[in-house]
C-alpha cells in the first residue's frame, strides 16, 4: 500500500509539473511533492533501494551514450581546467564553511565537512570519525544542499543557451553494434562488483558511465539509444528518492540553522557562475552552460540530467564532475579530515 502510495504520487506531480511547463518535471515533480508530503503529513511513503538502483542505472547508461572518441580525448586538453574548477569550488566551499560556522554557531569541524561538496554519505563517514563534528548537521547541511541545488540549478539553466536538439542528435548519431554491446555489459558488471567491493559511491551510476565512454571511445560507436519513456522513468525513480531521502529534516532544522544553510548555498552556487565566467571566457568554443553545470555543486546524475534536458555537453560536464569526485574522495576530503581530526588533538577533543 505505501509502495502504491508513493508511485501514484511521484507519477501525479511529474505529470502536474509536466503540464505547467516546469523544467525536468518527472524529477522535479516527484520530488518536491514526496519531500513536503513526508514533512507536513502523516503519511507513510516506501521506495526501494532497487528502484533508486535501477534508476541510477538508466541514467548512466544516458550519459555514458553520450561520449564519443572525441569527447574522450578532448578531457585530456581540458585536465588543467578540471584542477582549476575543482580545486577553486572547493577552497570556496571551506571559505563558505567558515562564514557558516559564525551564523549557525557550529563547530568548524562540522561547517567544513557540511559544507564540502562531496556526497552525502562519504561526509557523514568522515563526519563519524572527527570528534567534534555534529553528524546531524552534517547530514542535515549535505541532504538540505541537494534539494537546493537540484532545484536552483536547473531553473537557472532555463535563462541559458543550450545546443538545439538537431546538433545534440547529430553530435551522438546512433550505430548498434552487438559485440561491442555485450563487451559493455560484462565490463559494466565487473566494475559495478569492484566499485561495491571498494565501497564506491553512486557504482550504479559510476560504472555504466565509464564503460560506455571506454567502449564508445575504442569501438568509434554508440552502444544504446534510450526511448523517452525510459529517460522519464529514470527522472521518476531517482526524483522519488530524493524526496523521501529527507527523512526528518524537519525535526533537525531550526530557522538560524536553515537560513545558515540556505546562504552557504546561494553563495556557492554564485561562486560557481562566476568560476564559470572565467571558463567561457578562456574557451569561447564551449557554452557558458557547460562550464556552469559542470561547476555547480550537485550530484552527476542530477547535473547529467539537467545537462541532458537544458542541451548542454554532458560528455564535458560527466568530465569534470568525474574529476572533481575522484579529487575530492582521494585528496581533499581526507586531507580535510586529517586536518580536522589535528585541530581536536590541539584543542584536547
Amino acid at each position: 500500500m505505501k509502495l502504491l502510495r508513493t508511485a501514484l504520487v511521484a507519477v501525479a506531480a511529474g505529470f502536474l509539473f509536466q503540464q505547467i511547463g516546469m523544467f525536468l518535471p518527472w524529477l522535479l515533480g516527484p520530488m518536491i511533492a514526496l519531500l513536503l508530503l513526508r514533512q507536513f503529513t502523516e503519511m507513510e511513503f516506501y521506495w526501494p533501494k532497487v528502484f533508486r538502483a535501477i534508476g541510477l542505472v538508466l541514467l548512466g547508461i544516458m550519459i555514458g551514450a553520450s561520449f564519443t572518441r572525441e569527447s574522450v580525448l578532448l578531457m585530456w586538453v581540458d585536465l588543467p581546467y578540471m584542477l582549476f574548477m575543482t580545486v577553486s569550488v572547493i577552497i570556496a566551499a571551506l571559505l563558505f564553511g567558515l562564514l557558516f560556522s559564525r551564523m549557525a554557531n557550529e563547530s568548524l569541524q562540522t561547517s567544513l565537512l557540511g559544507s564540502m561538496p562531496g556526497g552525502l554519505s562519504q561526509m557523514v563517514l568522515i563526519s563519524e570519525e572527527v570528534d567534534n563534528a555534529n553528524v546531524t548537521v552534517v547530514s542535515v547541511m549535505q541532504t538540505f544542499r541537494i534539494f537546493l541545488v537540484v532545484t536552483i540549478v536547473p531553473l537557472l539553466t532555463t535563462f541559458f543557451v543550450g545546443r538545439e536538439a538537431s546538433q545534440i542528435a547529430t553530435e551522438t548519431a546512433f550505430s548498434f553494434s552487438p559485440p561491442a554491446f555485450l563487451v559493455a555489459v560484462a565490463l559494466g558488471i565487473f566494475a559495478y562488483l569492484l566499485m561495491k567491493k571498494f565501497s564506491f559511491p553512486a557504482k550504479e551510476l559510476l560504472a555504466p558511465v565509464l564503460v560506455m565512454a571506454i567502449v564508445q571511445s575504442v569501438t568509434g560507436t554508440t552502444l544504446i539509444e534510450m526511448p523517452e519513456i525510459l529517460v522519464i522513468l529514470a527522472q521518476l525513480l531517482v526524483g522519488a528518492h530524493l524526496g523521501l531521502q529527507m527523512e526528518k529534516l524537519r525535526e533537525n532544522m531550526s530557522m538560524r540553522l536553515a537560513f545558515a544553510i540556505v546562504v552557504n548555498n546561494v553563495l556557492l552556487i554564485a561562486f560557481t557562475v562566476f568560476i564559470a565566467y572565467i571558463l567561457a571566457a578562456l574557451l569561447p568554443e564551449y557554452l557558458f552552460l557547460d562550464f556552469f553545470l559542470s561547476a555547480a555543486p550537485g550530484g552527476m546524475a542530477e547535473m547529467g540530467i539537467t545537462a541532458l534536458a537544458a542541451g548542454a555537453d554532458v560528455a564535458l560536464i560527466t568530465s569534470f564532475h568525474l574529476f572533481r569526485l575522484f579529487f575530492i574522495l582521494l585528496l581533499a576530503a581526507p586531507l580535510v579530515a586529517y586536518m580536522l581530526k589535528k585541530l581536536d588533538a590541539k584543542t584536547g577533543n
